[in-house]
């Protein structure tokens, strides 16, 4: 299986941690961004290598609608998981309420992986 690359995208070291832990049980190789503009130059670096993000919706610095947004436009093939434990986005992104288990968020990266975006 090649190496998948996500980003996980949270202001809270704590959440980064926890996402990354989940998502390299599922093979993916994970990078880590506090906030949605660091996010976003994150996804730009790594041009076609990212399959997913993980963002938080809420985050100063750059918030995750607008980096979800933003990479749906430029890089239309990546899949992306909002995430909130304070909004609940009425969007066409996926999106799992926090807290969530482990089970919730592999649900979620179930559903966006297997829709082709090309």
């Amino acid at each position: 299986m090649p190496h998948r690359i996500s980003v996980v995208v949270d202001d809270e070291p704590a959440v980064r941690a926890y996402v990354k832990a989940i998502l390299q049980r599922e093979q993916f190789q994970t990078v880590e961004a506090e906030n949605g503009a660091d996010g976003f130059e994150v996804v730009r670096k790594l041009s076609g290598e990212v399959a997913l993000i993980v963002t938080d919706v809420q985050m100063p610095g750059g918030d995750g609608l607008t980096l979800a947004s933003s990479v749906r436009e430029t890089f239309p093939a990546v899949a992306i998981i909002l995430v909130s434990g304070h909004v609940t986005p009425d969007t066409s992104f996926e999106f799992v309420q926090k807290p969530f288990p482990p089970n919730a968020l592999l649900q979620a990266v179930r559903n966006v992986m297997t829709v082709d975006r090309r």
